[in-house]
């Protein structure tokens, strides 16, 4: 079964101002996709908070040529149908893609979503947090924190370690094993 992770970034407070996400795949531990893609925000929902950008750097002028979500969304498509979808505090990430497939009216797969923070939570108890970029400088992996492929990456490693600690490879049966809930994105 397949592995997709996806990280959002966004222009302000709203689910709907995704301005950036990053996907990645592994098909039976093997990484066979990544992307990083700039989105132009719905124009009700356009406004870059500078809070935001000091967060993750993407300005007005850096999406201004992007496509919006409806285009970006059929790229990212193929890659979730048969596929566990994670992200690392997926409530967040999963409630901006349901606001934004609910925004677009976009015919989406149903997908069912694993939190990395409760896989990190289960694997790694001993950690002081288990916030995305402590867990990753634990595990010695390589984070540009809050670059959407660098974070859908790092929640991706961080899965397929707990996967290698558990030796349990299928995502499914992975979570299973943990008695981590998946949910379903809808």
């Amino acid at each position: 079964m397949r592995l997709t992770v996806i990280d959002f970034e966004t222009a302000n407070k709203y689910n709907q101002s995704a301005c950036s996400v990053g996907i990645v795949v592994f098909q039976d531990g093997e990484l066979i996709h990544e992307a990083v893609h700039l989105i132009k925000p719905h124009r009700l929902y356009g406004y870059f908070d500078p809070f935001n950008i000091s967060i993750h750097g993407i300005t007005p002028e850096m999406v201004i040529e992007a496509p919006n979500f409806e285009t970006v969304a059929q790229e990212l498509i193929p890659w979730m149908d048969d596929a566990i979808l994670a992200a690392h505090n997926a409530p967040f990430d999963m409630g901006v893609l349901r606001s934004l497939i609910d925004l677009y009216l976009i015919d989406f797969p149903n997908v069912l979503v694993l939190d990395t923070v409760e896989v990190a939570r289960r694997c790694y108890p001993r950690l002081d947090n288990h916030k995305l970029n402590t867990v990753c400088g634990a595990l010695e992996i390589p984070l540009n924190h809050h670059d959407a492929l660098s974070d859908a990456r790092g929640a991706a490693l961080l899965v397929l370690n707990a996967m290698g600690l558990c030796e349990v490879y299928d995502p499914l049966e992975f979570a299973q094993t943990l008695g981590v809930k998946l949910r379903p994105l809808r």
